[in-house]
């Protein structure tokens, strides 16, 4: 019989740590009995389940709803009121079910009984993300490997808050940038993994071409921390140069509304994973702004696109692109950065840019495809096993 892996995290329904739960349990499926238990709320169309043969996922509200009737009709009643497309077990934690059920009481008993049907566990998490205690303690209570996969950019925290995090057997980062931020402050055993793109097979079958005029993209969440209201005020000034974005978040109305006035911005709203590739067929250069990341996921499906790149040096792009000469990088508090580095793709031949774009995407090949991240997870596991 399989061993079983428990992956366990604040898991959603659309996002990079969502991909990134589903590329682990692609990895892992088949040889491994996967389950998925998020602490969030979660759907069966999430992209942590995209294309997994298996689909054994519940979470934290799916399992109270299922316990209980009358938590079941509260939910319901929500659900109505709400007008929400969401499940009704997104409704069954509300201010009349918190005083009278224990909730995190229930969760921690979910919890402990999920670990204990595990051979390993695997905690997509941030540092600071709940359960992450009250999972290390079990784990290590039932003699179960834990394995945690951060996500997220580690800040200083309190080090006699986090002694815990002594008992976890491996911590799996996606860079050593990332790895030494965290073992400045505490001495941890850890590897690195980076990510790799959802169905990087489209990705990587689109022709390597620029168009004359060239075209800029964002893709990723409408939040403040990814830069997007620099960028936006950017190509609102700077008008002659095309900018799209794609996404979803807090300012997305605030996007839509600037692409409205301009001409020279597109907004095309949120775009499942099945469409990344419509995306990147259209754009020439990819902007990642982002103030603080882990990864990001987009900087390698970009690289699989075979895109030119600009970013700010955050989370891993550093080392992803270290060895190649795509080199334009930017601080996003300062908008000349993004000038220049915009004029020196703009003055660079078209065989140059495919000459950066094609190197951009060999080193994806080599280092970050889908089949070796496969092999990295897998050969992980395996040794944890025999241990």
């Amino acid at each position: 019989m399989n061993k079983k892996v428990l992956i366990f995290g604040p898991i959603g329904d659309f996002g990079g740590r969502d991909v990134e739960v589903n590329i682990i349990a692609k990895s892992l499926n088949g040889k491994y009995n996967i389950s998925l238990l998020s602490s969030i709320y979660i759907s069966d169309k999430s992209y942590a389940l995209a294309d997994l043969a298996v689909q054994n996922f519940t979470s934290f509200q799916i399992q109270a709803f299922n316990s209980s009737l009358l938590l079941r009709i509260l939910a319901y009643v929500l659900k109505f009121k709400n007008k929400k497309n969401k499940k009704a077990y997104a409704f069954v934690k509300n201010k009349l079910s918190k005083k009278i059920f224990n909730f995190k009481k229930n969760n921690i008993s979910i919890l402990e009984s999920k670990i204990k049907e595990s051979d390993v566990v695997i905690a997509c998490v941030q540092l600071s993300s709940n359960y992450l205690k009250e999972l290390v303690e079990i784990s290590n209570k039932h003699n179960k490997p834990c394995i945690v996969r951060t996500t997220g950019t580690i800040r200083d925290f309190d080090i006699k808050k986090t002694d815990f995090l002594k008992r976890v057997a491996l911590f799996v980062h996606h860079s050593e940038t990332n790895a030494r931020n965290l073992n400045n402050q505490i001495e941890l055993p850890y590897t690195i993994i980076d990510q790799c793109a959802l169905n990087d097979n489209c990705l990587l079958e689109l022709p390597i071409n620029f168009n004359q005029k060239k075209k800029y993209g964002f893709l990723g969440r409408i939040s403040r921390e990814k830069g997007i209201i620099e960028l936006i005020d950017f190509f609102c000034i700077n008008d002659d140069y095309e900018f799209i974005v794609a996404g979803n978040g807090v300012l997305k109305n605030d996007i839509e509304i600037k692409s409205k006035e301009k001409k020279n911005i597109k907004f095309l709203g949120q775009i499942n994973q099945q469409e990344l590739y419509k995306f990147f067929k259209e754009i020439d250069v990819l902007v990642i702004a982002s103030h603080e990341e882990s990864g990001p996921l987009v900087g390698l499906e970009a690289m699989a696109a075979g895109k030119i790149i600009i970013s700010t040096k955050v989370g891993a792009m550093e080392d992803r692109l270290f060895s190649t000469e795509n080199d334009f990088w930017i601080d996003i508090n300062e908008k000349k950065s993004i000038n220049l580095s915009i004029e020196k793709i703009e003055q660079l031949k078209q065989a140059d840019l495919v000459k950066i774009a094609e190197i951009n995407r060999q080193v994806y090949v080599k280092k970050y495809s889908f089949a070796t991240i496969k092999s990295q997870y897998l050969a992980l596991i395996d040794n944890i096993i025999v241990k």
